[in-house]
């Protein structure tokens, strides 16, 4: 995967988790670097290997949980490009990368050099759909660019 030194500057960072929400912030972040003439870095965090053993006395293997993030990543991306190819939609070059992580901090620290950050907003109903979530606040709050938070 790519070190957030090379991110494109004014390229437009969007966060994947694989959920609706963040298919609807892809779609968003392709349309925005589209129109921006620039392009799309969907970046997935995951977690790392917990630090204890399993009732087995085995450690999950961190590359397998690397390797699993960055499958993910790929998939997500090329599902939401084939259906906006489909359907006639412009595909601008969106590169699928991952970084070990909690969301709100790889988040941030990407943002640093984009145009824009995009996240998604899962919604939960009632009140809790009213609240924005913890990684859109901290991307709010804190992020070094224009934030759009994308309802599903």
């Amino acid at each position: 995967m790519t070190d957030p030194a090379t991110t494109t500057p004014g390229s437009v960072v969007v966060g994947v988790d694989g959920s609706d929400g963040s298919r609807a912030a892809l779609e968003y972040a392709m349309d925005e670097a589209d129109r921006r003439g620039t392009t799309v870095r969907a970046l997935m965090a995951y977690g790392g290997p917990d630090v204890w053993t399993t009732a087995d006395g085995v450690l999950p293997d961190a590359r397998v949980l690397h390797d699993v993030a960055a499958q993910e990543v790929r998939a997500v991306v090329e599902e939401v490009a084939a259906a906006r190819r489909a359907r006639g939609a412009p595909v601008p070059v969106t590169e699928a990368d991952i970084a070990m992580g909690p969301a709100s901090t790889v988040l941030l620290h990407h943002s640093r050099g984009a145009a824009v950050l995009v996240v998604g907003h899962r919604g939960r109903g009632g009140l809790a759909s009213r609240v924005i979530g913890s990684v859109g606040l901290s991307a709010v709050i804190h992020a070094e660019c224009t934030v759009v938070v994308v309802r599903d």
